[in-house]
């Protein structure tokens, strides 16, 4: 799913007390030298599991420029990505408004990236908010420290199956993006063999004229 540049997306969204989520993994086009930033929040007053990844989808490009971000309501870098990366994932813990930002080239004086080298990069990219699941309160005896555990894994299996996932849209992706190529690539070889077809009668016409004309004079003389 393509997202426009200015687009913000509220995974969670206060409705009546509830709280909605979105899911789904998306992907954007960052030109070269220009930096798009997508607002999350957390539901208030708990401690929720923000979670997500990125992957450059366009392989046949360097991911030096590419720089991803995410800053806390303080704008406080709490991760980025590493130096060079094509992919990578993220979890965290928190509450509030959260802001994922991809830049595409480094920006003023920032050296974190790459200076821009004048190409744009899509970028699919997936953030999550998860609120905590409720587990046993007090924790009274090793069963129940037993479940908690159980309750801890079962979220980590969910945020490895949700990255698997996205990773899974990504290479769908990237298969449409090369469908999309393989057929401008055909469409091209079939005009320019439609030119050089009609080139071919074109000068095939030539030459039975120009042996016509020459067969006359010769009969002539």
């Amino acid at each position: 799913m393509r997202l426009p540049i200015i687009l913000q997306i509220l995974l969670f969204a206060s409705l009546n007390g509830f709280y909605i989520a979105v899911e789904g993994a998306f992907s954007a086009t960052v030109e070269s030298g220009e930096e798009h930033c997508y607002n999350v929040i957390a539901p208030a007053g708990v401690q929720s599991v923000i979670h997500g990844n990125f992957d450059i989808l366009d392989d046949d490009e360097s991911p030096d420029p590419i720089g991803v971000v995410l800053y806390d309501s303080k704008m406080t870098p709490v991760w980025r990505s590493e130096r060079e990366a094509q992919e990578g994932t993220f979890s965290i813990t928190g509450e509030g408004k959260y802001e994922l930002c991809i830049q595409n080239g480094s920006m003023g004086s920032d050296d974190y990236v790459a200076p821009k080298d004048g190409i744009d990069r899509e970028v699919g990219f997936a953030i999550r908010v998860v609120p905590p699941q409720r587990g046993i309160e007090g924790e009274a005896g090793p069963d129940d420290r037993l479940t908690s555990h159980l309750i801890e894994l079962s979220e980590k299996l969910m945020e490895g199956l949700d990255t698997m996932t996205d990773h899974q849209e990504y290479m769908r992706e990237r298969e449409n993006r090369h469908a999309m190529l393989a057929d401008s690539t055909f469409n091209r070889v079939k005009e320019w063999t439609f030119l050089e077809a009609i080139v071919l009668v074109l000068i095939s016409f030539g030459q039975v004229l120009y042996l016509k004309k020459f067969f006359e004079q010769r009969r002539y003389l």
